[in-house]
């Protein structure tokens, strides 16, 4: 896609973060259509089912009448879809932002989803009972992420790392804990924490990103200096979404039964999307062996796994070609009816 403002360099990986945002916010919608943040509950007898339906907390009921485990996946699928929901919010109007060139917006609207959001969506994965009974029966100062008692760097990188080991690929994104960086580390240079206190700020004194003298945070910025911020948000943001799209997953396969072949092809076609944006990480052999590991097993599924037209139900068989396409592009233009057909989501095939 084409953008007016935004310089070309940064296209792709443009198109890449709406690619996120939009299997995210595809989550989103199937949760709402599957009543997906619902869970079955099997009472052990009418009493309990009549009682249950009549409570006035139906967490602390199911807590304190032996269900203890039907109220933490009901809290924990409730919990998540709302997370990603407030998530989706913010992060779509920090990505237009930056696309406008509003970057000092769009860097402060980054701080609340990747900062918090993104934090309880990750405690909620690495220790959801936790989560749970804090929540619902301590104090707010107990879940408070700004509570340094409760949540130091340690404590942190702690759930990070046990969230990220529980995802597909959340740990190879991580790799030597660059996410915890890019997020809570002051000390780097590099870290979002010092970009978003002077984006939100007009002037900053804490040593990590102290404001410079005779200076306003960003007032005075030139075209050198925009660039920079430009070029980092790029660099950046694809590994943390990429990151994001591994921990919804761990949650949303959670609450529905996703077959290995919707696994394999979602999996398969996210990472190869990520690795393509950048020369130095896309292993062009490793790509066809995927690929053919893929076209193998959807081979399979009844004869030929076979992709339709949402508009004329013209069916498209599984090959490389149709595979690059939609590596490559963010809608199919059907080749019959013309109907546009949204390739952005999170594909649910068997």
């Amino acid at each position: 896609m084409k953008y007016e403002i935004l310089p070309s360099k940064f296209w792709k990986k443009h198109d890449y973060l709406l690619y996120v945002y939009d299997v995210l916010r595809d989550m989103l919608i199937q949760a709402d259509g599957k009543k997906l943040s619902d869970i079955k509950i099997e009472f052990k007898s009418d009493k309990d089912r009549l009682a249950f339906e009549n409570s006035e907390d139906l967490f602390v009921w199911l807590d304190e009448n032996n269900y203890k485990c039907e109220s933490i996946k009901l809290f924990k699928s409730h919990t998540f879809f709302l997370l990603l929901k407030d998530f989706c919010y913010f992060i779509y109007e920090s990505i237009s932002s930056i696309e406008r060139g509003k970057i000092t917006v769009g860097y402060s609207l980054l701080r609340k989803p990747v900062r918090d959001n993104l934090l309880y969506m990750e405690w909620l994965l690495a220790y959801p009972e936790d989560f749970h009974n804090k929540m619902l029966y301590a104090d707010s100062e107990e879940y408070d992420l700004l509570n340094w008692k409760k949540f130091n760097n340690e404590s942190k990188k702690d759930i990070i790392y046990k969230a990220s080991n529980m995802t597909h690929a959340g740990d190879i994104i991580n790799h030597q804990n660059i996410i915890y960086d890019f997020r809570f580390n002051a000390n780097e240079d590099f870290s979002l924490q010092n970009i978003w206190n002077k984006a939100t700020h007009i002037v900053t004194t804490s040593k990590h990103y102290k404001t410079e003298r005779n200076n306003l945070n960003f007032l005075y910025s030139d075209n050198e200096i925009w660039n920079d911020y430009w070029n980092y948000y790029y660099t950046v943001m694809p590994s943390i979404m990429a990151y994001v799209l591994e921990i919804s997953e761990a949650h949303f396969i959670e609450t529905q039964d996703i077959g290995n072949v919707s696994l394999l092809f979602n999996r398969t076609l996210r990472l190869d999307k990520y690795f393509n944006l950048f020369d130095n990480l896309y292993d062009k052999q490793f790509f066809e062996k995927r690929y053919k590991l893929l076209s193998n097993i959807m081979g399979d599924v009844d004869n030929k796994f076979k992709w339709t037209c949402d508009g004329c139900g013209k069916e498209y068989h599984f090959t490389k070609e149709l595979y690059d396409f939609f590596i490559e592009n963010s809608m199919f233009f059907c080749e019959k009816c013309n109907y546009r057909n949204d390739i952005l989501k999170y594909f649910v095939l068997d």
